[in-house]
């Protein structure tokens, strides 16, 4: 069993992303997909956090979209997105704009509640939304919270829905751009929920199905959890007939949607887990197909005179060992070199960026900056992973995720542009990358990361990741304070701090002392 088809509280679920790992642990399924309306921080929090060993992540998005010229829907178009890099920056950017169009458009929508006689702050929807993003869902709860409406459903149909005297037009991408959108970030684009499309006086929606998969539209939710019977038949005929893999999910928003259930749906719903690996495949032969090396190119600022240099430089050791080719190379001899070359290349910025800082510390500033997690970081923030090419047993291990590849991986790719282009070119490049770490340097103590010290610390147990949830928040905006809970090896700490990030390392630290307390 399977769900890829899921909302957190990174969106308008009430489930935080870990609980939702917890759950699907819980209930026997198999694989799951984070699919949050238009961000993917959640997916993002479970990958730091670490996926356990019994359940499959396929990473997710969910994203509003205008139908196509010549079409008029009644309800909304949604584009889901699978197997995606969190770490695209075009990606990155667009979901930044849509989240700054969210919030402005949420004001608007309570001045128009204000105007028609209810007392509702942005503050009050807030508190229900909690971290994640806010939105109309957070807003009709509000609602039936103060009494204003008897319920979810009737805030919509009375004040919220389109046509209703509270609605704001949401800023939507294309169905084109969002298509776009996807495949660009290595993901494949599926239509969801086809049966609750209506294309109005009586039309069919085939004619708007053709027109996305000319688009580049690859899959349907065929198995979704308000289809009819007579509707997921329909729907697995015509995405056979439009070559259009088939997909499935309950649409879980956790208590936002009553009577849904992971995996299940409302009783009635059941992936099979070949959907799943179907998907995983697609997603693999897309990004063989098409690697996209020129969006690396891109994001390193440098395009390869000879582009073998590049593509050996991806080259893992299990890809090779697989291929048992030995004239293919493996980039373990440039990731060799590129140690050199940002050793090299790092102490010469350190030079000029900090002419009075000693030799000792330029020592410890340099070992910090071409660490495995700093380097792993850097490999993050140009999206190297999904570039790397690994034998099957790193890619189902979830090996473009791992600091050790990606950091090996990074090296190797510094050494690639030093040979394509000489130390002074890269020199500057590096500097582009570092630059900002580099001016941060200080004599600033070192602060020790406990959660990764709890996290180590659970998985040597072999128990679920740490789950951080939000307590409270006190305090004007300007000087607030969090209260964090963790759990952990069934107990529970809380934290407090100035940031979630220092609350989180707060209450990481206390659950360490007690779990250590117990482990004596």
């Amino acid at each position: 069993m399977i769900d890829l088809h899921i909302h957190s509280t990174a969106s308008d679920g009430t489930l935080s992303p870990l609980e939702i790992v917890k759950t699907a642990v819980d209930s026997a399924i198999n694989a799951i997909a984070i699919t949050d309306h238009d961000t993917t921080d959640g997916v993002r929090e479970i990958i730091e956090a670490g996926v356990p060993q019994t359940l499959e992540l396929i990473t997710g998005i969910e994203i509003s979209a205008t139908p196509p010229p010549g079409f008029e829907i009644n309800g909304s178009l949604h584009i889901l997105g699978y197997g995606i890099s969190i770490y695209d920056r075009t990606l990155i950017q667009t979901l930044e704009q849509l989240k700054k169009a969210r919030a402005n458009r949420n004001p608007k929508i309570i001045q128009r509640l204000n105007q028609l006689g209810f007392e509702l702050t942005l503050e009050e929807v807030e508190q229900i939304s909690g971290p994640g993003q806010t939105g109309r869902p957070h807003i009709a709860q509000a609602m039936v919270k103060k009494g204003f409406v008897d319920s979810f459903d009737q805030a919509f149909d009375r004040f919220l829905a389109k046509g209703k005297p509270a609605h704001v037009d949401k800023e939507r991408l294309s169905c084109q751009a969002a298509i776009d959108l996807i495949l660009g970030a290595g993901g494949l684009p599926v239509l969801a929920h086809p049966g609750l499309i209506d294309p109005g006086e009586n039309r069919s929606v085939k004619p708007l199905i053709t027109a996305l998969a000319d688009m580049g539209l690859r899959g349907i939710e065929v198995y979704y959890t308000d289809h009819s019977e007579k509707q997921t038949d329909y729907f697995a005929t015509l995405a056979t007939q439009k070559n259009l893999f088939p997909t499935g999910g309950s649409d879980f928003h956790g208590a936002m949607k009553q009577g849904t259930t992971m995996g299940q749906g409302k009783g009635n719903l059941y992936v099979a887990d070949d959907i799943y690996r179907t998907l995983a495949r697609e997603v693999e032969a897309l990004q063989d197909a098409n690697p996209r090396l020129e969006i690396l190119e891109k994001n390193l600022g440098h395009t390869f005179a000879n582009r073998e240099l590049l593509e050996n430089a991806l080259r893992h050791s299990s890809y090779v060992n697989e291929l048992q080719a030995n004239q293919v190379p493996d980039n373990q001899r440039l990731e060799f070199m590129g140690d050199a070359v940002l050793g090299l290349t790092i102490g010469q910025i350190l030079m000029e960026e900090h002419p009075g800082m000693n030799e000792g510390s330029l020592s410890k500033a340099r070992a910090a900056l071409v660490s495995e997690p700093a380097l792993a970081s850097m490999a993050r923030q140009i999206d190297l992973g999904r570039f790397i090419r690994l034998g099957k047993g790193e890619r189902l291990s979830r090996g473009s995720e791992k600091n050790s590849i990606l950091a090996d991986a990074f090296e190797a790719v510094m050494a690639a542009i030093y040979l394509d282009c000489g130390f002074k070119q890269t020199c500057a490049l590096v500097k582009e990358q570092f630059i900002s770490q580099i001016k941060l340097i200080n004599s600033a103590p070192e602060i020790e990361d406990f959660k990764s010290m709890l996290q180590e610390f659970v998985q040597e147990k072999g128990n679920t990741p740490p789950c951080y949830t939000i307590h409270r928040e006190f305090g004007p905006d300007h000087d607030k304070t969090f209260s964090i809970c963790v759990k952990a090896c069934d107990i529970e700490s809380m934290g407090s701090g100035k940031s979630k990030k220092a609350a989180e390392q707060h209450a990481a630290q206390n659950a360490l002392k007690s779990l250590k307390k117990l482990s004596r």
